[in-house]
C-alpha cells in the first residue's frame, strides 16, 4: 500500500515538474489571445481511463500550490471547461454513464469560482475603502497643519517683521553715523582748504 502511495506521489511530482520545466516561447499578442481566451479546451484523460484518478490528483495538486484566489478562481473555470470537454467527448463517443458525474463537478467548480471571485471582489472593496480612509485622514491632517501655520502666521509674521525692522533700524544708523563722520570729515577739509 505504501508502494503504491509512493508510486502515485512519484508520478504526480514528475507530471508536475514536467509542466513546470517546459519553456514558453516568446508569443504575439494574437496567438497569446486565441491560446488563452479563445482556446479550445481539450478533454484530456477520459474518466472511462484507469488512468483517470491521477489525472484528477494531479489537478488537486496543482489547485493546492495556485497562489492567490483569483489564480485559484480562474484554474477551476479551466477545470469547469475541462469536465464539459470530457462530457462532450464522451457523448461523441455515444458514453452517458458519466454525464451526470461530469456535469454536476462542473456546477461544482463554477460555484466554487464564483465564490473566490467575490471573495476578491470584496477584498478589493475593502482595501479601496482602507485606502481611500487612509487618504482621507492624511488631508485631514495636512489641513490641520495648515490650518496651525496660518493661525500662527500672524505671530511669525509679525516676529519676522519686528527683526527686519530693528535690522534696518541699526543700518540706517550705521549709514547716518557714516555720513555725518563723512560729512565732518568734508567740512575739516573744507576749512583746512579755505584757512589756507
Amino acid at each position: 500500500m505504501k508502494t503504491f502511495c509512493s508510486l502515485c506521489l512519484l508520478l504526480a511530482l514528475l507530471f508536475l515538474s514536467n509542466q513546470a520545466l517546459a519553456a514558453e516561447p516568446t508569443k504575439s499578442e494574437t496567438q497569446t489571445f486565441f491560446e488563452d481566451k479563445a482556446a479550445i479546451i481539450e478533454p484530456g484523460v477520459l474518466p472511462t481511463s484507469f488512468w483517470y484518478w491521477a489525472d484528477k490528483f494531479a489537478e488537486q495538486i496543482r489547485y493546492v500550490f495556485t497562489v492567490g484566489k483569483e489564480q485559484k478562481a480562474d484554474f477551476l473555470v479551466l477545470m469547469a471547461e475541462e469536465r464539459l470537454a470530457e462530457m462532450k467527448k464522451l457523448s461523441e463517443q455515444g458514453i452517458t454513464d458519466y454525464a451526470d458525474q461530469l456535469l454536476t463537478e462542473h456546477e461544482d467548480l463554477i460555484k466554487k469560482a464564483q465564490e473566490l471571485y467575490a471573495e476578491v471582489k470584496a477584498e478589493a472593496l475593502e482595501r479601496g475603502q482602507q485606502l481611500q480612509t487612509d487618504t482621507e485622514k492624511q488631508i485631514l491632517i495636512k489641513e490641520q497643519k495648515i490650518k496651525k501655520e496660518l493661525n500662527n502666521a500672524d505671530v511669525t509674521y509679525k516676529e519676522k517683521e519686528q527683526t527686519v525692522s530693528n535690522k534696518l533700524r541699526a543700518f540706517m544708523k550705521a549709514v547716518m553715523s557714516h555720513l555725518s563722520w563723512k560729512k565732518d570729515k568734508i567740512q575739516e577739509q573744507r576749512a583746512d582748504v579755505l584757512d589756507e
